[in-house]
């Protein structure tokens, strides 16, 4: 037999206030605290330069799993692209300059396909202005855009504002990220926006500002925005250029698909001919497009360096973070590692998950225990993805019980590991549920937050010993999530490679 390491992410699962605006405080989750009371706790820090991001810009959940995996601050997309706009290198790129030369060759027009939001997770206004600002610079004057409704990382209802700062007469269509970024293979959501996109389908909307005081009426968020054309005459066309503008990769895959693979056969489509189709990153190895922005390498990712140790490794998640607790934790590498076995728990096919906060935790925990019973592997990562897909969705009562479904599902996996010869870490990737109200003006938060994140450490040889600022964790972070990788190395006695910068949290125990 031997000894299992298991690393919990508590997805969006920050510490927040001591006030009503936190669902974790309120619930006062008996398990967390019994952790806190017989295990050492301290806090990291999961937003901002920690995680390669400008400072004060939240975390998000592929920034936190690349981090956690990587052992270093990765300079994350946002960042890298923004320098490129404010030096000017954006405006000489060979990928962007190729799509508006194939319009202006075409005398056709260039699409613009991606996310409308404040936040800067998945895509940002600052990038797609930067390309209309190029468009002039190119002088293409028929630019189409394809934007997506957020009101998950962007407060509900906040559409219209944004679409105040883009130039009115060039906006095509309008869906609601439900349909144009679903990431759990729900195909007929997918075919229902690339329709649209392509002018086959999708509601005419002649004025959409009432369209939308309507919709909002009806206590919707632009987030379920049904695929609407709002410009019929600017679908996208045979010779066109087509940008796709977010830069986060896993939730746009499923929209750019149809329109790069040739084998694509997930529905019938009708394919523009002669387009020229780039994305602002690489969403994927195998994708035959180009690309503006390349990453930073992550050459030596925990997973990778477990392999070669000929460890066993398990990575346990359901749909909605499933790529995460692979293709991120694993700096971008899509394969897994010999030795590394996956198991995807199907999300609930739901359009409220808030009707469900329970998810697939039950399900999840299953697994694990049945994992640490045959103790057959030698590293465990396993995501609980409710804490942030309910502080996602607005609902409080929601938040409320997913709390408590994660309080329930740890007491469980607690009992398992003090029975077994198990080191578990709990930890975040960023922040979400721990404050959903504003606490300002008590209006719903539906977006990540940049609080720090809990790390807990349990195991027999632990117990009793604490952090140094385990008394507060919310104002004195000990460390980053780059410092995860480092302490899973150091309880496993695997030395540190070089160029994993994080540092080793046991050393900072009392």
């Amino acid at each position: 037999m031997h000894r299992t390491v298991v690393l919990m992410i508590l997805d969006g699962w920050g510490v927040g206030p001591a006030n009503d605006a936190n669902p974790i405080h309120v619930v006062n989750p008996q398990n967390f605290k019994y952790l806190a009371e017989n295990y050492p706790v301290t806090s990291l820090q999961a937003s901002g330069i920690s995680v390669g991001l400008p400072w004060s810009e939240t975390g998000n959940s592929e920034v936190g799993h690349l981090t956690l995996g990587a052992g270093k601050t990765i300079y994350q997309y946002y960042p890298k692209i923004m320098m490129a706009i404010q030096d000017g290198t954006f405006f000489e790129n060979e990928v962007l300059k190729s799509a508006f030369a194939h319009a202006r060759k075409n005398n056709s027009g260039v699409n613009l396909v991606g996310l409308l939001t404040k936040a800067n997770t998945h895509a940002s206004l600052e990038h797609l202005q930067a390309l209309l600002l190029m468009a002039e610079k190119e002088q293409i004057s028929n630019v189409k855009l394809h934007l997506f409704g957020d009101a998950i990382d962007s407060p509900p209802k906040s559409i219209l504002e944004m679409l105040e700062s883009l130039p009115a007469e060039k906006l095509a269509t309008l869906t609601g990220r439900y349909y144009a970024m679903d990431r759990n293979e729900n195909w007929s959501l997918t075919q229902k926006t690339y329709e649209c996109l392509t002018g086959k389908s999708g509601g005419a909307v002649p004025n959409l500002a009432e369209y939308l005081k309507k919709f909002f009426e009806r206590n919707a968020s632009e987030e379920f925005l049904p695929p609407l054309r709002v410009d019929p005459a600017k679908a996208i066309s045979s010779n066109d250029a087509v940008i796709f503008f977010n830069f986060r990769e896993d939730s746009i895959r499923q929209t750019v698909e149809p329109f790069i693979l040739p084998n694509f056969d997930r529905f019938a489509r009708q394919l523009p001919e002669n387009l020229y189709v780039a994305t602002l990153t690489r969403y994927a190895e195998t994708y035959p497009v180009p690309f503006a922005f390349a990453g930073d390498k992550v050459d030596r990712p925990l997973g990778l360096i477990l392999s070669e140790l000929n460890k066993t490794q398990l990575r346990l998640a359901e749909t909605y973070k499933y790529a995460h607790v692979t293709y991120f934790f694993n700096g971008y590498h899509e394969e897994p590692y010999k030795n590394e076995y996956r198991v995807l728990v199907p999300s609930l096919n739901i359009t409220h998950p808030d009707e469900h906060p329970e998810l697939m935790a039950s399900a999840i925990t299953d697994r694990l225990l049945e994992a640490l019973s045959n103790q057959a592997f030698d590293f465990i990562l396993v995501n609980y993805s409710n804490p942030d897909t309910m502080g996602h969705s607005g609902n409080y009562d929601a938040c409320l019980k997913a709390v408590g479904v994660i309080d329930q599902e740890l007491g469980r996996v607690i009992k398992a590991v003090e029975q077994t010869d198990t080191v578990l870490l709990i930890t975040s990737d960023h922040g979400n549920i721990e404050q959903e109200l504003n606490p300002m003006t008590g209006v719903v938060e539906t977006q990540h937050q940049n609080n720090p994140v809990p790390f807990y450490l349990v195991a027999q040889e632990f117990k009793g010993r604490k952090f140094p600022n385990q008394l507060d964790l919310r104002n004195d972070t000990l460390g980053l999530l780059a410092d995860v990788a480092p302490t899973v190395l150091g309880l496993m006695q695997i030395p540190k490679p070089q160029d994993m910068s994080g540092d080793n949290l046991l050393r900072h125990l009392l």
